[in-house]
């Protein structure tokens, strides 16, 4: 339970602070504080699928590997899921460029999240 709260509650938040960070750096604006605010429901709604895709594989993954490589496979899905949900739900065109740099967003949600989960592998026991 603890694991899907923080892959759908935490993740789009930090999924969307990412990809703010990504525009400023670009130089881009992002509207300010009405910017964060309007802008946060609309990353729950497009981060639901990805986030669940990533809890449900950091949850199979839990008892199978260590916890770092357990966070790299979830940054890998996560980024993958992001490119996919990019290039299937945007209404633009987009780049190339931009949409594998809109996978950086998932990937860092994936690996903040799956960190914050942990894990209970126990390398003694296998």
């Amino acid at each position: 339970m603890k694991r899907i709260l923080i892959f759908l509650l935490l993740g789009p938040v930090v999924g969307f602070l990412v990809f703010l960070l990504l525009q400023v750096f670009a130089g881009k604006d992002v509207g300010g504080a009405q910017g964060f605010l309007l802008g946060l429901p609309f990353a729950f709604i497009f981060a639901v699928l990805p986030s669940l895709a990533m809890g449900f594989e950091d949850r199979w993954l839990e008892d199978k590997i260590s916890l770092w490589p357990k966070v790299l496979a979830t940054a890998a899905v996560g980024y993958g899921g992001s490119v996919a949900m990019m290039a299937v739900w945007t209404a633009m065109p987009i780049t190339l460029p931009q949409l594998l740099m809109f996978g950086i967003v998932g990937a860092v949600q994936g690996a903040v999240c799956s960190w914050l989960a942990g894990g209970t592998y126990d390398a003694k026991a296998k």
